[in-house]
């Protein structure tokens, strides 16, 4: 009878052996997308942070084109020093925090209203939430710079409220801080607000002319960017290609020299890969 069973037995460990590793490889590629997300993204915009200061370093007074660097933003209290990037679509703001459509430039009347990630991306405005009443935003820009001080604790807002990022007085020069609430989601906002040093006088605003996306980029749920399917789908056979092969040649040619080669190559595969799976995912800030 033991006989009779043991193929049976035998297709049935298969077939457990088969899921048990399934199952821990998509647990490490979920923890490498995990890292990636934490890191990986901080990466990609640290060089979109270099590019955008070289960009600055040669840029006329006044002059500031879409998706081009506005200035440089710091917030001492929570130790935040970054370039401002002309836009908020999504890739505007994986480069950095980006200036709405509309908004006037910094030192101008009008409310200059910034957004930026709390999560990932470098996460410029991760602790926005510690900003105190009375700190300091320091915008640099090719004309000057300029001093925002916060008038009150940050609040949280309906994610519909549009017009935190609109200017509801001309005569008031400010600065909007824009994210998403809580960390993760974008059910809500989370705003801080400052006025401009009063030893400074405001000049005329000059809005920035660019696509009106001011809500769409910090709304977008899961799946939005259907444009990046087929990409994802030709990496995801790409990598299992890649695995598969770098198996098969090892087994012939020898593991010491085949696995680190094809590692890498895997490695670089699914940083793509990762980097495409990111935008079917909702954007949170």
């Amino acid at each position: 009878m033991a006989e009779k069973d043991s193929p049976t037995i035998g297709m049935f460990s298969r077939i457990l052996d088969r899921i048990g590793k399934t199952m821990v490889a998509s647990g490490l590629l979920l923890l490498a997308f995990v890292a990636y997300q934490l890191w990986g993204t901080g990466f990609a915009e640290h060089s979109a942070q270099q590019s955008l200061e070289r960009q600055f370093a040669v840029q006329k007074p006044g002059l500031v084109l879409p998706s081009g660097v506005v200035g440089r933003i710091s917030i001492p209290a929570i130790d935040v020093e970054k370039y401002v990037v002309a836009g908020v679509t999504l890739s505007d703001l994986k480069r950095g925090p980006g200036l709405f459509p509309g908004s006037p430039l910094p030192g101008q009347l009008g409310n200059v209203a910034i957004a930026g990630h709390r999560t990932t991306y470098g996460a410029p405005f991760g602790r926005i939430n510690e900003i105190q009443k009375n700190d300091s935003i320091v915008l640099e820009t090719t004309s000057g710079t300029y001093t925002y001080i916060v008038q009150s604790a940050p609040r949280v807002v309906s994610s519909t409220d549009v017009k935190v990022a609109q200017t509801t007085d001309p005569n008031s020069a400010i600065v909007t801080l824009v994210s998403c609430h809580p960390k993760w989601t974008s059910a809500k906002r989370i705003i801080v607000v400052g006025l401009l040093d009063s030893t400074v006088t405001p000049q005329p605003p000059t809005p920035l002319a660019v696509a009106a996306t001011s809500t769409v980029a910090l709304t977008q749920g899961w799946f939005h960017d259907s444009s990046a399917w087929p990409t994802v789908i030709a990496l995801a056979l790409l990598l299992m290609a890649t695995f598969g092969a770098t198996k098969r040649i090892a087994r012939r040619r020898g593991k010491i020299l085949i696995y680190p080669a094809g590692l890498v190559v895997f490695g670089l595969l699914l940083f793509v890969f990762f980097e495409n799976v990111s935008r079917l995912l909702p954007t949170n800030l």
